[in-house]
């Protein structure tokens, strides 16, 4: 695992010399079908990965935003370019490069690299979560009051009243754009929870081994495991399992 690790490593830290190259205001992009942006950086970053895994590991699966090459085997890389195209589009540097191997449908190995901020998150199911190489826990808070959650905005909710139980309950809902980049927030203690009510497996692989490995709990927008090579029931993820819990319940009516 460790030969596995060094790859991914070093594949995010060329997929972020991309992303820096390419971070600039009012980036000209396309939109693909599912009405989502596409830049030149993500179509660029999709072929370095590509390549990349496809001569370290050619029996291995790939499952890429831009594109998927499926291999009988057990083992996949599950991947975003850019997980935050929006806010890249626009400046905000609150997107990042995600990439996970995933064995039987579960993440055991997650690279998350910030380039603006050179962060580079890391976790082997087993050993712990890091950044920059030391250590990282979640938050011990286990109150809705007072705490910090981030949400996608209104997508994939079935009404906006989760905003009006949030208020109540004093909780602060954010938005950054990219549901990898919170749960790193999460991973380090900065946040309490994080909802993405739908999604695709690379939204969340790298996320859900990174947090669990620092202390956290991920789950399904219904509190379920789920797997991480196919599309996604959403995903939550929270510091701690007391204020899982209470996530999920603040949640329920409106996923």
């Amino acid at each position: 695992m460790d030969q596995h690790l060094k790859i991914a490593k070093e594949i995010a830290q060329e997929a972020g010399v991309v992303m820096t190259q390419y971070f600039e205001l009012g980036m000209r992009h396309t939109f693909k079908d599912d009405h989502s942006p596409l830049t030149k950086a993500d179509e660029l970053i999709q072929e370095l990965v590509t390549s990349r895994l496809s001569e370290a590991y050619p029996e291995h699966s790939l499952i890429g935003e831009e594109g998927t090459q499926m291999k009988e085997s057990n083992s996949a890389w599950v991947f975003d370019p850019i997980d935050g195209t929006a806010a890249f589009l626009r400046g905000v540097p609150t997107n990042v490069f995600s990439l996970a191997l995933v064995e039987d449908g579960v993440p055991v190995l997650g690279v998350v690299y910030d380039p603006y901020m050179k962060r580079l998150y890391s976790a082997v199911r087993g050993q712990g979560a890091f950044l920059n190489n030391l250590p990282i826990t979640n938050s011990s808070h286990t109150d809705l009051s007072r705490s910090y959650i981030a949400t996608d905005g209104h997508r994939g909710f079935k009404d906006m009243t989760l905003f009006d139980r949030a208020r109540d309950a004093h909780v602060r809902c954010l938005s950054y754009s990219s549901t990898v980049y919170a749960s790193m927030m999460v991973a380090s203690g900065q946040l309490q929870g994080v909802v993405l009510p739908l999604g695709n497996p690379w939204d969340s692989a790298a996320a859900k081994v990174i947090v669990e490995e620092a202390g956290g709990v991920t789950s399904d927008v219904h509190g379920n495991d789920q797997r991480y090579d196919t599309r996604t029931g959403g995903f939550v993820c929270a510091g701690s399992s007391e204020y899982h819990a209470k996530l999920l319940s603040l949640i329920a009516p409106s996923v």
